[in-house]
């Protein structure tokens, strides 16, 4: 009889010893999740000084071309030629030209008063073009400083500064001093960042930091979203998608991606080492229960 105890002592071990495996594994489990929790909330803030670093970017690029147009505004070969009668558009492209090498990158046009282009230098894709509907020129007609904005023609975006070119007291023409964004400005946001970066503009990713990015095409074809977990090729990947600019239907946007792969795998060995405690009381189990049961007698 005295066995019996024993055999109820035997099971009341066993089952303490798998009790406690399982609030190893649930420690475990829970301790895993903090962690993907912790390296996910450290990925979200990677996206937003992502998206900080590209509007600083912006931000000093359109500080200089504001600087840029109110300088290039009293040129006194500009502002005599416009004022001239008659004068021709051929002409006034040369002025721009000039200037424009001087300036060494960009575009600059000239704008009669009533919004369409009159002359252009490195922005052919204007030519002719009405622009009176423009907000931005619309904010220069009432201002008399240089104000910024951007244009999006095309796939393009185009951020400029624009001031009125003052003739006697009279606007004569306005004048744009702008700048596309290009690949080598999103390579160097993304290098700066330590993220990925793309463009959508309407339907199509018209520029990325990284051309394996290309293969995300569903973000062109997406509204805004704060973050959200993708895969791309099985890699799985943060990505915030935030506006630009109101643009009607162009909604160009601007995509942060950061790759969650680097960090999974600097973690593999502490997720591995986390399983280790509820694993060995599992082995322990079966060694126990491996041995012969106490027979009654």
């Amino acid at each position: 009889m005295g066995s019996i105890p024993r055999r109820r002592q035997y099971r009341f071990v066993v089952a303490i010893a798998l009790f406690m495996t399982g609030i190893a594994g649930l420690g475990t489990y829970v301790a895993q999740h903090q962690l993907d929790t912790a390296l996910e909330r450290d990925a979200r803030g990677d996206l937003a000084r992502g998206r900080e670093v590209f509007d600083l970017v912006r931000a000093h690029a359109l500080d200089a071309m504001r600087g840029q147009c109110r300088l290039l505004v009293e040129d006194p070969r500009l502002k005599s030629t416009l004022a001239t009668a008659g004068i021709d558009e051929a002409t006034v492209a040369d002025i721009l030209s000039d200037l424009g090498r001087l300036r060494g990158t960009g575009m600059l046009v000239v704008l009669w008063p009533d919004g369409h282009v009159f002359a252009e230098s490195g922005a052919s894709e204007l030519r002719g073009l009405d622009l009176s509907a423009s907000s931005v020129v619309k904010k220069a007609e009432a201002s008399s400083e240089a104000v910024a904005g951007s244009w999006v023609i095309g796939n393009r975006i185009i951020d400029l500064a624009i001031m009125g070119i003052r003739f006697d007291s009279s606007v004569i023409a306005y004048l744009v001093v702008g700048q596309a964004i290009d690949s080598e400005l999103v390579k160097a946001v993304g290098a700066a960042a330590g993220t990925g970066i793309a463009i959508a503009v309407g339907s199509e990713l018209t520029l990325v930091s990284d051309e394996r990015w290309r293969a995300l095409t569903s973000l062109a074809q997406r509204a805004s979203f704060a973050s959200q977990r993708l895969e791309l090729a099985g890699e799985p990947l943060l990505v915030a998608l935030g506006e630009l600019e109101q643009m009607g239907q162009a909604r160009p946007r601007l995509a942060v991606i950061r790759p969650l792969a680097p960090a999974l795998e600097a973690f593999a060995t502490v997720r591995w080492l986390m399983w280790l405690s509820p694993v060995l009381v599992l082995i322990a189990i079966v060694l126990a229960t491996s041995r012969p049961h106490p027979r009654a007698s």
